[in-house]
C-alpha cells in the first residue's frame, strides 16, 4: 500500500485538546452490593456478521485515494506487517480485507487538518480528480459542506447510511433536506476516544463511604442533581492558605474541568441542542430559553457554586489533569481518550461514567463529541460514473470496520487499556452509543456554539436570555447561508 506521509506520525490522538471529595449529605444511595440488580439502560451486543449487501465486483487493481487528517490517520493508515498494537492491527485486517474482496489498492496521504481541508478545496476548484475520500476535520472542515465542495452521500448509491455501522444521530448535525455531507461510524474509531466522559475517583468515593454511581447510571439516575450532590463541599482549602486554588499541592476539588470541554459536555449531556429542525429537515434558530435557563443552572451551580476548579487559561490545561491524577479530585470532565494519554500510572484507582443527564425522566444520556474529530466526505471532483466505485469501497470500509475493528476497540482499545474495571467498560458502552451533533457547534464553534463557556468564565449566574437573542440575527443569517449551501450542492 502507498502512504504519502505530510506530519509525524506520532501526532495521531493527541489533538483533541486543540479544540477543542465525598458528599455527607442525606439522599445519595447505600454502598453498592453484590446482588443482582434491576437495570434500565444496557449496551446490547452487536450483531457484527451483519452482512453489507454490496456486490461482488473486481476492480482489477484499481486505486481507492483517501487523505485524512492526523486527526484520523488512525482510521485508515497502517504499516504493512503486524504490530503489537491491536487497533493498528485490525485496522489493517479491514483495509487487507477490502483490498482482497475488490481487487484494490488504497493509497492514503496523510497531512494537517487545515491543509487537507484546502487540498479537497484546491482540487474541486480546479476539477483536478485526486482524491476519493476525504476525512475532514469536523469544525475547519465544515466550510468544505457550506462551498460545494464535497458530494451529498445520497448520491453515493452503495452508500446506506440506514446500516448500523453509521452513526444514528449524525444527522442533526450535518444533514439538511434529508441530505447528508458529512458522516462517522465504526469507519472513524479515533472518534470514539474523543467523546465526553466523567472520571471519578474510587479512592475519595471509598474515604467518604460513598457508592460508586454505576448502579444509578443503568437505573437511568444519574442526573446532575446526584452530581451537585456529590461534589458539594469537597472543594477545601487544605494547606491552610485561605483560598482553594489549583496551584496548591493539598487542596482537592469536587470537579476538575476545562474551559474547552466541560461547558460544551455538561449542556448536550442536559439535553441542550441550539438549532432545531423543521419537518422537511431544514435547520432553523429559535433559542430555548426556559430550557437552557434550567440547563445552565444547573451546570451553574456544579462548577461555580460547588466551587469546581474550572481552568480558564489554554497554557494550564494539563493542571486539570494533574489535579485528578494526583487524587485532589473527585471528578474529572475529559474525553475518553485521556485515560490511555494521562492516567495509565494514576495511583488512586478510577471509574469512567457518562456525563449526568439532566434528569430522570430524559430518555438517554448523551454524549458531546469533541470538534477536533474527522468526518468522511467525498469531494465533488468526484465523477458522476466512479461514484459507484466509491460507495462500494466507502461502505465496505464501514461495514468490515463494524465487523473487524470496532470489536477490537470496544474490547481492547477502549477497555482493557483504558479502564480497571469491568463497569467501566460498560459506561463506554453507553458512552459511545449515546453520540449527540449540533449544527450550532458544528458550523459556529465560536459564537452561537460557545456561549455556555462565555458565561462560566465571566462566572455570571444569569444571561442566558440576553445572551442567545443577541445571537438571533446572525445565526439565522448563517443557517440561511448554510442551507443555500447545501441546496447548490444537490443541484450538481
Amino acid at each position: 500500500m502507498k502512504r504519502a506521509f505530510c506530519l509525524l506520525f506520532a501526532l495521531l490522538i493527541t489533538v483533541s485538546a486543540a479544540f477543542a471529595a465525598g458528599c455527607a449529605g442525606s439522599g445519595l444511595p447505600a454502598p453498592e452490593t453484590t446482588g443482582e440488580e434491576e437495570s434500565t439502560v444496557t449496551a446490547a451486543p452487536e450483531d457484527t456478521s451483519l452482512p453489507d449487501g454490496l456486490p461482488e465486483t473486481d476492480f482489477g487493481g484499481r486505486t481507492f485515494r483517501i487523505i485524512t487528517s492526523e486527526v484520523s490517520a488512525k482510521d485508515v493508515f497502517t504499516e504493512d506487517h503486524m504490530t503489537t498494537d491491536t487497533l493498528h492491527d485490525a485496522v489493517l485486517t479491514r483495509n487487507l480485507n477490502v483490498e482482497d474482496r475488490f481487487k484494490i489498492k488504497l493509497d492514503v496521504t496523510v497531512d494537517s487538518y487545515a491543509a487537507v481541508t484546502n487540498r479537497v478545496s484546491r482540487a474541486v476548484k480546479s476539477g483536478s480528480d485526486e482524491y476519493d475520500l476525504c476525512f475532514a476535520h469536523m469544525v475547519n472542515g465544515a466550510s468544505l459542506a457550506q462551498n460545494n465542495y464535497v458530494l451529498p452521500f445520497e448520491k453515493l448509491p452503495y452508500v446506506d447510511i440506514t446500516k448500523p455501522w453509521w452513526d444514528a444521530d449524525i444527522g442533526n448535525g450535518f444533514s439538511i433536506r434529508n441530505n447528508l455531507m458529512m458522516l462517522n461510524g465504526d469507519i472513524s474509531p479515533t472518534s470514539f476516544s474523543m467523546t465526553s466522559c466523567l472520571y471519578f475517583n474510587k479512592s475519595m468515593f471509598d474515604k467518604n463511604d460513598l457508592e460508586y454511581p454505576y448502579r444509578l447510571v443503568r437505573e437511568g439516575k444519574w442526573t446532575f442533581d446526584r452530581l451537585i450532590e456529590y461534589t458539594k463541599d469537597i472543594s477545601q482549602d487544605m494547606d491552610g492558605d485561605g483560598k482553594i486554588s489549583r496551584d496548591s499541592d493539598a487542596d482537592i476539588f469536587g470537579l476538575t474541568s476545562y474551559f474547552l470541554n466541560v461547558p460544551y459536555s455538561f449542556y448536550y449531556a442536559a439535553g441542550g441542542m441550539l438549532i432545531t429542525k423543521d419537518e422537511d429537515d431544514v435547520p432553523y434558530f429559535e433559542p430555548q430559553v426556559e430550557r437552557d435557563t434550567a440547563i445552565y443552572a444547573k451546570i451553574y451551580e456544579a462548577i461555580i457554586t460547588n466551587k469546581a476548579n474550572f481552568e480558564t487559561e489554554e497554557a494550564y490545561e494539563l493542571n486539570v489533569i494533574k489535579i485528578f491524577v494526583d487524587g485532589r479530585a473527585m471528578f474529572y470532565d475529559a474525553n475518553l481518550d485521556h485515560s490511555a494519554q494521562f492516567m495509565r500510572d494514576m495511583d488512586n484507582d478510577y471509574g469512567i461514567l457518562p456525563e449526568p443527564k439532566f434528569d430522570e425522566a430524559q430518555q438517554n444520556y448523551q454524549s458531546f463529541v469533541n470538534g477536533a474529530i474527522s468526518m468522511i466526505c467525498v469531494p465533488a471532483s468526484v465523477k458522476a460514473e466512479n461514484r459507484e466505485f466509491v460507495s462500494i469501497i466507502i461502505e465496505a470500509l464501514a461495514s468490515e470496520a463494524y465487523n473487524v475493528v470496532t470489536p477490537a476497540l470496544s474490547e481492547t482499545y477502549l477497555k482493557r487499556k483504558m479502564t480497571r474495571d469491568a463497569e467501566s467498560a460498560d459506561m463506554i458502552d453507553i458512552i459511545v452509543r449515546h453520540r449527540v451533533f449540533d449544527m450550532a457547534y458544528v458550523n459556529m464553534w465560536e459564537g452561537v456554539g460557545s456561549y455556555v463557556r462565555d458565561l462560566l468564565r465571566q462566572k455570571s449566574e444569569n444571561g442566558v436570555a440576553s445572551k442567545l437573542k443577541s445571537y438571533t440575527k446572525q445565526t439565522q443569517k448563517k443557517i440561511s447561508n448554510i442551507v443555500k449551501a447545501f441546496d447548490d450542492s444537490l443541484k450538481g
